[in-house]
């Protein structure tokens, strides 16, 4: 099996028009997707660093939802202004750009994650997790950096942990005028 995964770029701007519109090679999963992964499939915790730093034991019935609503950028899609190389243990975006309208803030929509599409020809399968980001903030925003963070959820003592599984540095940096709005793709695709 191979999985892969794209990271698609679109910038609307205010009258509706496409001004840009990439797609990438996404290449950095991080090792809180890993550590998440192998205590859901081993069934074991294991010791991981959540999005503000801290420490954390996984438990081996965590979930990893990223299905966050508009107004919050705690987790799901993220985006941030930040130029460092990601590596293998970042457990946060380098500078989150937050959710609001003030001067540097872009809206966070919701996350929408489309049902995973087949084809039995190609022996290939996808989904899609997208958010769109509002500038409302007056002047222009730019993001050089993205990234996705998953909630465990929460659970009898805990409101859960929030963990970052995906950070991506943009080849160029885009800027989003005032007015504008910002949608960020991941396509994970398997194929046999």
């Amino acid at each position: 099996m191979n999985v892969k995964t794209y990271l698609k770029i679109k910038v609307i701007d205010e009258r509706g028009k496409c001004t840009y519109h990439r797609r990438y090679r996404s290449r950095s999963f991080v090792i809180g997707f890993l550590r998440e992964f192998y205590s859901n499939l081993s069934g074991q915790g294991i010791t991981s660093v959540n999005i503000n730093g801290q420490q954390y034991t996984t438990n081996s019935g965590d979930r990893m939802a990223v299905s966050d609503g508009a107004n919050d950028s705690t987790y799901g899609i993220l985006v941030g202004s930040g130029t460092s190389a990601p590596t293998i243990i970042d457990h946060s975006l380098s500078i989150l750009i937050p959710n609001g309208t003030s001067t540097g803030q872009l809206q966070y929509g919701a996350v929408n994650i489309y049902s995973p599409v087949t084809n039995t020809s190609t022996n290939s399968g996808y989904f899609t997790v997208s958010r769109t980001f509002t500038n409302n903030s007056g002047s222009s925003v730019t993001v050089s950096e993205v990234g996705m963070a998953a909630w465990d959820g929460a659970y009898v003592g805990s409101p859960g942990q929030f963990y970052l599984i995906l950070h991506d540095l943009l080849p160029t940096p885009i800027t989003v005028p005032n007015g504008s709005s910002l949608t960020i793709s991941y396509e994970i695709q398997v194929t046999t």
